[in-house]
């Protein structure tokens, strides 16, 4: 009878081979540069967690601009963000990216794309589509407010596909029936005769000047164009 070793729980739950432990995210062809501690420090400060009111598209972008001062030599760009983007990533996002099966991404847009297919899906794309096209005014919600919230919900839907005459006809279906004839009466009658510019600048004009009527002379924005819409 050959001998046969007695293996406890212990010595099973014991690493023996080093080799086994992971090391988290590896593309196909993983690549290595330094990071400058300005950089790390970047990326980290707006991590993405996987949170529901988390925006993963601003991430991106965040995440885009973080590492264009990254320029290591012989590296191409898609290696260079395979590099970066887990350090802009934490909690059950990070754990995410490091369970993919290594070797199984060779791209930055590969990477991109299962990012957003996990973290925005299509019913989450369509879901805040929706939220644009159904906007209403709430009740005692100011015109300068309800302009902040709605140009918030179409910069949460990049891609929405929506052009300046579809987003403007949305806004001015939700507002309420005073405000808008108010609207209309600042249109000469009706902004049916206006173009989506002109009704832009309208509610641009009347929701700076309803602002001004809640806030102090010196907190008023200078700058035309910042209460409402820019496409």
């Amino acid at each position: 009878m050959g001998d046969k070793r007695r293996i406890t729980l212990g010595d099973y739950e014991r690493l023996d081979n080093l080799d086994d432990v992971s090391l988290g995210f590896q593309p196909a062809n993983p690549t290595v540069f330094d990071i400058k501690n300005s950089v790390m420090m970047n990326l980290k400060s707006n991590q993405c967690s996987g949170k529901e009111m988390e925006d993963c598209n601003a991430h991106l972008k965040h995440f885009t601009d973080a590492r264009s001062t990254v320029n290591p030599t012989g590296v191409s760009e898609s290696d260079k963000r395979l590099r970066l983007f887990g350090y802009s990533l934490t909690g059950k996002v990070r754990d995410w990216l490091d369970a993919l099966p290594s070797g199984s991404i060779e791209t930055w847009d590969q990477l991109k794309r299962e990012f957003l297919d996990r973290y925005f899906p299509i019913a989450k794309y369509l879901a805040r589509k929706k939220e644009i096209s159904s906007f209403k005014q709430q009740e005692g919600e100011v015109l300068y407010d309800a302009c902040e919230g709605f140009k918030l919900l179409w910069k949460r839907c990049p891609g929405h596909k929506l052009s300046e005459m579809d987003i403007m006809q949305a806004f001015t279906t939700g507002l309420k029936p005073d405000t808008r004839m108010l609207l209309d009466a600042s249109a000469g009658g009706t902004i049916k005769i206006k173009t989506a510019d002109e009704v832009c600048t309208l509610i641009d004009n009347m929701s700076l000047n309803e602002y001004r009527g809640h806030t102090e002379e010196e907190a008023i924005p200078k700058k035309k164009g910042m209460i409402c819409f820019t496409f």
